[in-house]
């Protein structure tokens, strides 16, 4: 694949990656806080905004988009039930509006190892 046209796909095959048989979500939580702490992803997410001059490093919770506050909600969230060795399995999340895309990527994913795996060119 041509590599300026990698970085469209990126974020999907993220998603895909889920249903390997070798998926390690524990892994991948232990990979991103090894690799970011909260002001590197604070001043990640400030940088992707796309009306926000940051050149001074000063921001305002109202230049940031709604999704991106939520986001770093949910992060830090998710970092202080860990911290706090919380019981995850008390955090209740509805997957109802999920299931249907989880099970289109699964398809998706299923579709190209089959491809991969047919593929006598590699």
């Amino acid at each position: 694949m041509k590599s300026n046209y990698a970085h469209l796909i990126l974020l999907d095959m993220v998603i895909y990656e889920m249903h390997r048989e070798d998926y390690d979500a524990i892994q991948n939580v232990q990979n991103f806080w090894g690799k970011y702490s909260l002001n590197t992803i604070i001043e990640h997410m400030v940088a992707l905004q796309p009306n926000v001059d940051n050149t001074e490093g000063n921001y305002s919770i109202d230049q940031l988009s709604s999704f991106s506050v939520d986001l770093l909600r949910t992060t830090i969230a998710y970092f202080m039930l860990h911290m706090d060795k919380a019981d995850l399995g008390k955090v209740q999340i509805s997957t109802s509006a999920n299931e249907e895309e989880l099970q289109a990527t699964k398809e998706i994913f299923d579709f190209f190892q089959r491809v991969s795996e047919s593929d006598t060119n590699s």
